[in-house]
């Protein structure tokens, strides 16, 4: 899961938050803002390298954060602050909306199913920012696998995610 938050020069603040595994995968967008024009601004014409995307129907991290630092460099935004929280980190559930005793449960079900264990999702989680390490430790089919399993945790999540 990402959490960007951002302030603009007036104070006001908003939440984009991703549940995504990786920074390449694309992911369900949650959004709130306490004033519209940092909204509007936030929403219009959304940008990154790989070109314009709509973030509220779904987005990969790495592009908001493209986007987001384009808007800090052009004055737009004062303050950008990125956080990335996984599965296996303690208070997940909180803040996925599941408890601790049903995201242990939920993960060794997809473990099993999966054939993972916690050291091989321990190594993806920490490796996953690099994709140099990414692209020699692990193998296209491997990488697939990974990806798999963190769209299903991602929509077993999406059943019960909280507001904001």
């Amino acid at each position: 899961m990402f959490n960007f938050k951002v302030r603009d020069g007036e104070g006001h603040q908003a939440h984009i938050r991703i549940q995504a595994l990786d920074w390449s995968e694309q992911g369900e967008v949650t959004f709130s803002a306490d004033n519209d024009a940092l909204a509007v601004i936030l929403l219009s014409d959304c940008r990154s390298g790989r070109g314009h995307f709509e973030l509220l129907s779904g987005a990969k991290p790495m592009d908001v954060e493209q986007w987001l630092d384009y808007l800090q460099e052009q004055g737009q935004l004062k303050e950008v602050e990125v956080t990335v929280h996984t599965p296996l980190e303690q208070g997940y559930g909180t803040l996925s909306g599941l408890d601790s005793e049903q995201v242990q449960e939920l993960l060794q079900l997809v473990y099993k199913v999966g054939g993972f264990n916690r050291l091989q999702i321990m190594r993806y989680l920490k490796h996953r920012n690099n994709p140099s390490t990414m692209s020699t430790r692990y193998s296209a089919e491997e990488l697939t696998r990974y990806r798999h399993l963190g769209e299903l945790i991602n929509y077993l999540l999406k059943l019960k995610t909280p507001d904001l």
